[in-house]
């Protein structure tokens, strides 16, 4: 499968808040990630994942090493280097080309369902009637055509998700960052989402990163590697 994205040799510490001290998150992490592709990334708390993730998601900068986003959008296959982009371009790339999906969903509480998933589509200027449509319609395949006016409130936990991965996707973007996205899920919503992302992948191409702690979703995966104190240390 064509690369992806290209991480090397990353390195990311934290420093106190009295700033006496630095703590190193990652020592030294690359990674290749094919296109297509759904990885699991595991680990015991403190062991990087979240950090890692933050960083393949241009949320944070790493400390050392490169990352590169290979894709042939916007007519060009140039790989674009996260450190060579200012910020309204890291802006720009999160919004049209990555998705993410976090544990405590994230959803503006004061919208409905399908405003939520449209909000992603009118930061990149999306015309209101074109967003409602794209969002309706990426409700309808993940199961919540009859919720779609419902706020966070009233949504199940799973139903919550639902919505949290139809944002992420509405955009249709080449990569989806997932953090601990089944954390609070009961085991038959964790394996609807996973279907989910087998779904997407198939259909759409996407490619899945995820972070988890859960040994079946981690089972689910093309891939499983095991982050351990900043390091990837085996392919599980």
């Amino acid at each position: 499968m064509p690369l992806l994205l290209r991480a090397e040799n990353l390195h990311k510490s934290y420093t106190t808040a009295t700033g006496a001290a630095s703590t190193p998150v990652l020592r030294g992490v690359s990674l290749n990630i094919e296109q297509g592709e759904i990885i699991a990334i595991v680990g015991a708390s403190g062991a990087g994942k979240s950090t890692l993730l933050h960083l393949l998601g241009a949320l944070d900068e790493a400390d050392e090493g490169t990352i590169e986003l290979h894709s042939a959008t916007e007519g060009s296959t140039t790989p674009r280097l996260y450190a060579s982009l200012n910020d309204t371009e890291l802006s720009a790339l999160r919004n049209s080309l990555l998705g993410f999906i976090f544990q405590f969903h994230h959803l503006l509480p004061e919208f409905t369902a399908l405003e939520n998933v449209m909000m992603p589509l009118l930061i990149a200027g999306v015309p209101q009637n074109q967003a409602k449509v794209r969002a309706q319609e990426l409700l309808e395949q993940v199961g919540l055509q009859e919720r779609v006016q419902h706020k966070p409130d009233a949504l199940s936990g799973g139903e919550q998700q639902r919505v949290a991965f139809a944002r992420a996707m509405v955009n249709n973007p080449i990569l989806v960052l997932a953090d601990e996205p089944t954390g609070n899920l009961d085991a038959t919503n964790s394996a609807l989402l996973l279907d989910l992302m087998k779904r997407f992948r198939t259909e759409r191409g996407t490619t899945f990163v995820l972070v988890t702690h859960s040994a079946e979703l981690a089972a689910g995966a093309d891939k499983c590697l095991r982050l351990q104190a900043g390091q990837f240390t085996e392919r599980v």
